[in-house]
């Protein structure tokens, strides 16, 4: 299991990412002891954070890096149910359902977690109940996501997937710039996250390589016509 220690837990309040954060949205009395009691640590890349059938010990939030939630079956093929990017929560579906983890999760390069236990989030609830909103809030839009996840397998063509998957993938920094670009997605992942065979993500993104929507880099993807791949996948409908 990763060693998570109260010396490893960056600073809430002085994060780049604290605007996309879960914690960003509690009051600030519950913010200040937030900060205070997560456990956190570096994690490397592809180590495990926790495995299917485990029993949940507490919650997880990325707070540098991310972390694949995914299946395997016994061939070791994957499937990624979701990506979780900086201020985002996990764990906390299984934890909160009373079940062991029906999924796996690892980092996805060098990725900086923080813990929290069950015990001690429970105090913190019982001591900040007005979390309770934010918490279900959080739940219903990851179940509506799952929704238009399953919609978007049935009746989406392959490279509305393979857009999608990219648009969500943008990195953090480049995001809102004129140059939007992605770091550390394999194709294998791509596959993974959409549900398409391989071959299908390498032609699909060749394709999109040649209308010169995307441009392809030894560890990075450009989004050459941002616009084009927003209309591909059906963000704009």
């Amino acid at each position: 299991m990763t060693n998570f220690t109260q010396t490893a837990a960056p600073d809430c309040f002085s994060c780049k990412f604290k605007p996309a954060c879960f914690a960003d949205r509690l009051e600030p009395a519950a913010q200040k002891v937030w900060n205070n009691i997560r456990l956190a640590a570096v994690v490397p890349a592809n180590q495990e954070i926790y495995s299917e059938c485990n029993k949940p010990e507490g919650v997880y939030v990325v707070c540098k890096g991310r972390a694949k939630i995914f299946t395997a079956d016994a061939r070791g093929q994957q499937l990624i149910t979701w990506i979780r990017h900086p201020g985002e929560i996990f764990g906390h579906i299984a934890l909160f359902s009373r079940n062991d983890y029906l999924c796996n999760s690892r980092a996805m390069g060098q990725t900086t977690i923080s813990f929290i236990t069950t015990k001690t989030l429970n105090k913190f609830l019982s001591a900040f109940p007005k979390t309770y909103p934010i918490l279900l809030h959080t739940i219903s839009n990851e179940l509506r996501g799952v929704q238009l996840k399953l919609k978007d397998t049935a009746y989406k063509p392959a490279k509305s997937k393979v857009a999608m998957a990219l648009i969500k993938a943008i990195s953090y920094k480049s995001k809102n710039t004129t140059a939007p670009a992605i770091h550390g997605l394999k194709r294998t992942e791509i596959a993974e996250i959409t549900g398409l065979a391989l071959e299908t993500v390498v032609r699909t993104l060749a394709e999109l390589e040649k209308k010169k929507v995307i441009k392809r880099e030894a560890k990075a993807i450009k989004i050459l016509d941002y616009h084009s791949l927003m209309k591909l996948s059906g963000a704009m409908d």
